[in-house]
């Protein structure tokens, strides 16, 4: 008995296994489900937008001089002067660096007293040549007189007729005149005027110098206070972006220009002309900017201008405005290869587009064509994807 129970629980058990392996049930078989991505998106929205390219350049007055001493001297004084000053209305003049003068102001006065003598040496001259040929032109009368008692005086010689003697005599008389307004002129110049309204860059004289006859005569760097300009470095494809063309003028290209402080616009201008040359170290084109009254001038300042003036060395970021264009705003985590974006179309499904990129704005590109207005466009970086791959859109897009 105690060894047919084994048995027969053995038994049991095959037989048990048999039915189970006979009566198999098939499990039912699913495809495998791909996983659907979650993705950020946005609409493809067209926006007007005016294209601008951003560089940077030192500050220098448009018009700045050199003033040199015509008239040779010791430097008697330099402005300010107490005679002058007592008609001004305006700020006083300062022969010093930074100091400001209007047009024709008197700057440096140089000891006139050998040029007063020159002077009078040149018109004593004239007198005598007048008095020649006053006398020349009566001893011809006389001489005509004489002959005439019994000769035809139109088959008189010249000489006779002192024809030459009064033509010497003319001659004589035109280059005293010369002389002495040459004379007038160098007396004039002992005043040394400015040349139109501006400020003083730096000086190279002072009382009791003196200037030309041997000695430098330059006086002064000065400049201008109407306009500055900034040169530039652009390379061509901002050029292009620009529509900038070197043979239209400034006032028909309407490329305007700002000066940027601190995220805020200092002052406005207009980028003038292009110097013709390419930089063969960087391959860029040198473009000359030019910004009006943007200088301190206390001749103008009627309390109302609020920006803060440029100086001569300067160094500014300044924006170049070009023409209006229509443009997608895509952030850069949507673009692949820089020239190619995902967009999802109505079953949710990633396409690729290639596009175009006319500017780089920080992290966001300006598409010119590639995309339509109402597209989604895929923001989340995707490293792997194939075309048609499902994704599900977050932020309420589907």
């Amino acid at each position: 008995m105690r060894f047919i129970l084994p048995i027969l629980l053995l038994g049991a058990c095959v037989a048990g296994a048999w039915y189970l392996i006979e009566n198999e049930v098939e499990a039912e078989r699913r495809p495998p489900k791909a996983p659907v991505i979650a993705v950020e998106a946005q609409l493809a929205k067209i926006e007007t937008k005016r294209l601008f390219v951003t560089a940077f350049g030192t500050v220098r007055p448009r018009t700045m001089t050199t003033i040199m001493a015509e008239a040779s001297g010791r430097i008697e004084g330099v402005a300010p002067f107490a005679l002058e000053e007592s008609n001004r209305t305006g700020p006083a003049v300062s022969f010093r660096a930074g100091g400001f003068f209007d047009k024709g102001d008197l700057l440096v006065k140089i000891d006139d007293v050998s040029h007063l003598a020159a002077a009078a040496e040149a018109e004593a001259a004239l007198r005598r040549s007048e008095l020649q040929l006053e006398q020349e032109r009566a001893l011809a009368e006389q001489a005509k007189a004489e002959w005439e008692l019994d000769r035809d005086w139109d088959k008189a010689p010249e000489l006779v007729k002192r024809i030459p003697q009064i033509r010497k005599a003319e001659t004589d008389a035109k280059a005293a005149q010369a002389r002495l307004e040459q004379a007038n002129q160098i007396l004039e110049r002992t005043e040394v005027r400015a040349p139109y309204r501006g400020r003083l860059l730096e000086t190279m004289a002072d009382v009791g110098q003196q200037v030309g006859a041997g000695s430098s005569p330059v006086l002064a760097k000065v400049y201008a206070l109407d306009s500055a300009e900034i040169d530039l470095s652009l390379d061509q494809q901002s050029l292009d972006l620009l529509h900038f063309n070197e043979t239209t003028s400034s006032d028909q290209q309407g490329i305007e220009v700002q000066v940027m402080t601190k995220n805020d616009t200092a002052h406005v201008g207009v980028l003038d002309r292009s110097e013709g040359t390419v930089d063969p170290r960087t391959r860029l084109t040198k473009v000359v900017a030019r910004i009006d009254r943007c200088f301190a001038n206390p001749f103008e300042n009627n309390g109302s201008n609020s920006k803060k003036p440029l100086s001569p060395g300067q160094f500014v970021e300044v924006e170049l405005l070009g023409p209006q264009v229509a443009v997608f705003l895509v952030p850069s985590s949507a673009l692949r290869d820089r020239s190619m974006v995902l967009v999802i179309n109505d079953q949710n499904k990633l396409m690729t587009r290639e596009v175009k990129i006319v500017r780089w704005d920080g992290e966001v590109a300006w598409v010119s064509s590639g995309l339509q207005e109402g597209e989604r466009i895929c923001l989340t970086p995707i490293e792997i994807f194939a075309a048609g791959m499902k994704v599900q859109p977050i932020d309420g897009m589907k």
